[in-house]
């Protein structure tokens, strides 16, 4: 039988040390006064909507990705300030969380992808 490494405490600091993008988010959404998240909202949901409408739609997404990541700290805040929340509300909630939370992701995950495409620009075929 083989035993699994353990983590040493250089290893362990490391990760203290050095936080994830998604424990950076959740940490400013858990601590900051909420109207600064509802300017996220405020901000957002005008400027994709302006910007969409005047045929601009890399501005109207990054509009969609502001929004749904005020959106979801406020969803993400509203359940951590009492963790005991159940009920069809709290599951609602939990499911916006997610659903806002994949939108703000994916929206960006995709206009970084196209300004590093747009940058290698056309490849001859050979």
């Amino acid at each position: 039988m083989t035993r699994l490494p353990t983590r040493t405490a250089e290893q362990h600091s490391a990760d203290v040390a050095e936080p994830t993008l998604g424990g950076v988010l959740t940490h400013f959404a858990r601590t900051t006064v909420p109207s600064r998240i509802y300017k996220l909202l405020q901000f957002g949901i005008p400027l994709a909507l302006d910007f969409g409408l005047h045929g601009y739609p890399r501005v109207a997404a990054l509009g969609v990705a502001l929004s749904a990541l005020g959106a979801w700290g406020l969803a993400d805040r509203w359940l951590f300030t009492a963790p005991a929340r159940a009920g069809r509300k709290a599951t609602l909630v939990r499911y916006a969380r997610v659903v806002c939370g994949a939108v703000a992701a994916g929206t960006s995950l995709v206009l970084v992808l196209e300004i590093f495409l747009r940058l290698l620009g056309n490849a001859p075929i050979s």
